[in-house]
């Protein structure tokens, strides 16, 4: 039941704007081009009546097409334009009276609507055209073609009429499967692409960022707090006798633990312009961009107190019962240079290691910074 009401529902606006704007605007050149060639035609053989018609639905067509190039509705546009269609040529199929093999050219409506209006909206837009043309042409059996318009004859209207219907109809429909089949591929490799950056750039283990995202990263920050005239602080943390916790408690532990530390930075540093990453081991770093240097420095040095108080126990440190950490800060102002960078990691790293030389379990901020 499903299937069958979805058949009745026409396509998204979306999905028609995404079908290949190209051949859209060809079919609508391909009715301007028509109607004109129609009236130039009627004029020379005096069937004004028919060349006045034909002109009007060029024009039509015409304005269509200047609306959709300005205002990019194609929707709209081949609406208006298909509608034209169907009127026009059910005008013509009375006017010419099946004459000359005249009705051939009604094969040009299933084609038209269906290609740029979609499979359903076109088919319903034939199916309206044939009822009418069908209708018309019954009822003038024996009278059109010089009363040489006969049953058979219109049989073979409505037999070859609904086959080209039904084939464009199956044509377009796969068409828009290998459409669509094409949009889902390109999503997945997308998507592949996307989940193999996010790998490059993520320590595997904790789910931050990696050094090479660091190293990516920096140039833009130093560049964004330059122009927003920032403070950077950059940090290093490192935990405490780590070495000898692995040693004491195995690998599977310390990972554990350097998972649980690394939620710690995740949570605490979490502003969208701050970054926390782990360089490798058990050092982890953070960037924070600020206009208050003193309040950031504070920020980052109650990451100590956080993670002793998780209570992880560590009986192999020389300081605590806990797991601790150490930090080193350093920040700048206009940050601006390779040099000035390598200078900020120097200075956190000269930091970091006077916390660890005074004792560990703390953080302390570069004075040459």
């Amino acid at each position: 039941m499903n299937k069958i009401l979805d058949f009745f529902i026409l396509e998204k606006e979306s999905d028609f704007c995404n079908r290949r704007s190209v051949v859209i605007k060809f079919a609508l050149i391909a009715t301007i081009v028509l109607f004109s060639l129609f009236a130039c035609i009627n004029l020379l053989i005096g069937q004004y009546w028919a060349a006045i018609i034909d002109s009007v639905s060029a024009v039509v067509s015409i304005l269509s097409y200047i609306y959709m190039q300005k205002t990019g509705n194609i929707l709209l546009s081949v609406r208006i334009v298909t509608f034209n269609v169907v009127v026009f040529f059910l005008v013509f199929a009375y006017i010419s009276q099946a004459s000359h093999f005249s009705l051939i050219w009604t094969i040009f409506v299933p084609v038209f609507a269906i290609i740029s209006n979609g499979k359903k909206a076109g088919l319903y837009f034939s199916l309206l055209f044939y009822t009418f043309l069908f209708a018309l042409a019954y009822h003038y059996i024996n009278v059109w073609n010089g009363g040489e318009w006969h049953f058979t004859d219109w049989v073979r209207l409505v037999l070859a009429s609904t086959i080209l219907t039904l084939c464009m109809y199956i044509y377009e429909a796969l068409l828009d499967a290998a459409q669509q089949d094409l949009q889902l591929a390109r999503a997945k490799e997308r998507q592949r692409s996307e989940d193999l950056h996010q790998q490059s750039v993520t320590d595997q283990l904790t789910g931050l960022y990696n050094r090479r995202y660091y190293d990516n990263m920096i140039n833009k920050l130093s560049f964004l707090a330059k122009r927003q005239d920032l403070y950077i602080t950059f940090f290093i943390l490192d935990i405490d006798y780590f070495k000898y916790y692995n040693d004491y408690y195995g690998h599977i532990k310390g990972d554990e633990t350097l998972i649980q530390v690394a939620n710690v930075l995740r949570e605490h540093i979490q502003r969208g312009d701050d970054f926390v990453f782990r360089l490798g081991g058990e050092e982890f770093a953070g960037i924070i961009l600020s206009n208050e240097k003193e309040k950031t420095h504070q920020w980052v040095s109650q990451l100590t107190a956080i993670i002793e108080n998780l209570k992880i126990e560590h009986k192999a440190s020389e300081i605590s019962d806990f797991l601790t950490v150490s930090i080193g800060i350093a920040t700048l102002e206009h940050l601006d240079g390779e040099k000035n960078i390598d200078l900020l990691y120097k200075y956190a790293d000269k930091a970091l290691y006077a916390a660890k030389y005074s004792g560990r379990n703390r953080s302390l901020v570069s004075q040459d910074s």
